[in-house]
């Protein structure tokens, strides 16, 4: 826990704040001039802006790192379920983007993050340059199986609530999708575990019954939409299961290109960020 709290003192000297109806939400930025390109980035379920700071830290680019609704420093208060619907969320952030006077904005997300940013570039394509999408999917088709992940989801809100976040985090930790989360270092490590076990269990849980991949609408249909758009699809070549679906992307939208980083899982940003930095910039 210490140093997770050391990490978040060091980063909150520029930590910033803007109140979008009621809810606050906290972030970090390097902008000199909005009217140019920013790289804005959306960390995923059970994250923060800092899981980015590795990939900013050398940057050279403009950015803005989001802790998205209830994570991060935002987990101080509690969210009304209500608000963890995408079209709230996606919403909120166009008013954050409108408040900072963002023209050409370069938007990331990362698996959750991934995901609202697909929602929010199917709404608001004209407001972005490029989009990029780290290990996300556009949705679930079949009814069924949709239904299925909603129930799933529904249980794993249920034991946040009745065991708190020790007992949730030791399961999703162990979960094969986040396995080579841990050949990185030991203070990433430490830094990332903590992160999660301190988030608010009531957002946890909020988020995944109305945020969950089976609460989002399928999106399957329309993201050939986003053709317009230079869209750049990163995915771990040791995650077959997001290999498969950004595959799958990248077919249903025209002139996207698919990246798939060796030697990475399904957390590329965190697991090599030289390498992520490297894709992002093209």
């Amino acid at each position: 826990m210490e140093c997770w709290k050391q990490n978040l003192e060091v980063r909150s000297i520029s930590l910033l704040s803007i109140k979008v109806n009621k809810n606050l939400y906290n972030y970090e930025a390097n902008i000199t001039d909005p009217n140019q390109e920013v790289y804005v980035f959306l960390h995923g379920f059970l994250g923060s802006s800092h899981d980015f700071d590795r990939v900013t830290d050398e940057s050279n680019f403009q950015w803005l790192k989001l802790n998205l609704l209830g994570f991060g420093e935002n987990r101080n208060q509690d969210v009304d379920q209500a608000d963890f619907v995408q079209a709230n969320q996606i919403n909120e952030l166009e008013s954050i983007f409108a408040k900072l006077k963002l023209t050409r904005m370069n938007l990331v997300g990362y698996s959750m993050g991934g995901r609202i940013a697909i929602a929010y570039a199917l709404k608001y394509q004209s407001r972005l340059n490029k989009l990029i999408l780290e290990s996300t999917t556009a949705g679930i088709e079949d009814s069924q199986a949709r239904k299925i992940r909603q129930d799933h989801d529904a249980k794993l809100a249920e034991k946040v609530l009745k065991f708190g976040m020790e007992e949730f985090i030791a399961y999703w930790e162990n979960m094969p999708l986040f396995k080579t989360q841990k050949d990185v270092n030991d203070t990433s490590f430490v830094f990332m575990h903590n992160q999660r076990l301190h988030q608010n269990h009531n957002n946890v849980a909020y988020s995944l019954l109305k945020m969950g991949t089976g609460s989002q609408p399928n999106y399957w249909p329309t993201v050939s939409n986003l053709g317009g758009l230079k869209v750049y699809i990163i995915v771990g070549a040791k995650d077959s299961k997001f290999v498969q679906i950004g595959e799958r992307l990248s077919q249903h939208i025209n002139n996207s290109q698919i990246f798939i980083v060796e030697n990475a899982g399904h957390n590329v940003h965190f697991e090599l960020p030289e390498e992520f930095n490297k894709v992002i910039i093209q």
